[in-house]
């Protein structure tokens, strides 16, 4: 039948496309990793003083009560502050810049088979049309 090469081959089109879509959605969640860990280096850098400048934070900490302090907040989100330097930000950049140019052929592949399982569909529709008319 003439039907089952084309209903195979949309199956096909249907797995690529999913197989696709995960990876999209696989490299647009490590460039958020990437862009969250850029903007906590960047406020690691930023920081008035660092570690040391504390007489501030000690009185916002008083008047916090039972809120988390810095220094539990800092250890929280920065467990190797030897890690973060100048340096970090452009590795991160370079990542992130990899990661985009890849997430846009992954786009771009995930475009082509749509299109691919779309035209694949409207013959195989064109078909079974034609097919019913004729018989």
């Amino acid at each position: 039948m003439s039907t089952m090469p084309s209903a195979e081959r949309i199956a096909e089109l249907r797995q690529r496309r999913r197989d696709i879509r995960r990876e999209l959605a696989r490299v647009r969640w490590w460039r958020r990793l990437i862009a969250a860990r850029r903007e906590l280096t960047i406020a690691a850098l930023a920081r008035p003083g660092g570690a040391e400048a504390l007489e501030l934070d000690d009185i916002w900490e008083a008047l916090a009560a039972d809120a988390p302090s810095s220094r539990e907040l800092v250890a929280a989100v920065w467990p190797e502050r030897g890690a973060v330097a100048p340096g970090s930000i452009e590795e991160l950049d370079t990542l992130d810049m990899r990661l985009e140019a890849y997430e846009a052929r992954v786009a771009e592949n995930l475009e082509t088979v749509t299109a691919l399982m779309v035209k694949a569909m409207g013959e195989a529709h064109r078909r079974d049309v034609a097919e019913r008319r004729y018989a």
